[in-house]
């Protein structure tokens, strides 16, 4: 009896240290992504530029006026969850943000669009996205005479995947005609890669962005 007892005593340390384990990796992972300060339950919030070619001051809630250019995206911003005021060039707007959800604010000429993004949680891989910011019908991306990353890309929305660090040069895709491409670089892991199209003055404009947090 006492060696079963002392099995099941083991048995209890061994998967409680398993669990504390799990908690540090994923308290750490939260902190390389996001930043040690964020509240665990906040929402995040950034905001896209596809409106004016000559740049856009932005304030997301009480942050700081943020000049963004053409096809560009502010930091997201940590927000606690609610209703989170938006200025877009002196125009605001409010978006509800929930807890743990991922959004972009898309300034439009038509007025802003809401897209919730595809979060990264494996900071062992990278995350991939393409967002259609068109009225294409559907967008896919390649890796430059190499496999599809993903396809079926509808306007005003993204879809995105996990990928292994890797240096490739990508190609953007409308049917069987290429509308934009970008030149080799690393796609690091534990980051959120994304590539943006839309409408430029003379065609679609393809737009890499790596996203960060704000300070």
């Amino acid at each position: 009896m006492r060696r079963i007892e002392s099995f099941a005593c083991l048995l209890v340390r061994v998967t409680l240290a398993v669990m504390v384990i799990g908690v540090l990796l994923s308290s750490l992972a939260q902190d390389d992504l996001y930043g040690p300060s964020a509240p665990p339950d906040a929402g995040w919030v950034r905001a896209l530029n596809a409106e004016a070619s000559g740049g856009l001051g932005i304030r997301i809630a009480n942050g700081p006026l943020e000049s963004v250019a053409f096809g560009d995206a502010t930091p997201y911003h940590a927000i606690a969850p609610g209703d989170v005021r938006i200025d877009i060039g002196g125009d605001v707007t409010t978006v509800e943000v929930e807890a743990g959800t991922f959004v972009t604010v898309v300034a439009t000429v038509d007025g802003p669009l809401v897209i919730e993004d595809t979060p990264l949680i494996d900071v062992s891989r990278g995350l991939l996205a393409l967002y259609n910011l068109t009225q294409i019908e559907s967008l896919e991306l390649l890796v430059v005479d190499g496999p599809s990353v993903v396809s079926g890309v509808v306007p005003w929305s993204q879809a995105a995947v996990a990928v292994a660090e890797a240096e490739v040069a990508l190609e953007v895709r409308a049917g069987d005609e290429v509308i934009g491409s970008l030149d080799a670089r690393t796609f690091d892991r534990g980051v959120a890669h994304s590539i943006i199209v839309l409408e430029g003055q003379d065609g679609p404009v393809v737009r890499y962005l790596k996203a960060v947090a704000a300070e």
